[in-house]
């Protein structure tokens, strides 16, 4: 049996799998759940500004 995939749909699976596999990047997103589930991320307001004032130093 074939399976035919969009080069587009291969490479995407491929990414997927290498994230899943990579037990450093599994954990990283484990905590920055975990910040988000406490309230600890940062808002929209609070990036616009971060964003804002980088922009400003140049």
């Amino acid at each position: 049996m074939a399976v035919l995939f969009a080069v587009d749909d291969l490479e995407s699976l491929e990414e997927t799998i290498a994230v899943l596999s990579d037990a450093a990047t599994m954990n990283a997103l484990s905590e920055a759940d975990a910040v988000l589930a406490r309230g600890e991320g940062e808002n929209q307001s609070s990036l616009a500004a971060a964003m804002r004032e980088r922009r400003a130093r140049g």
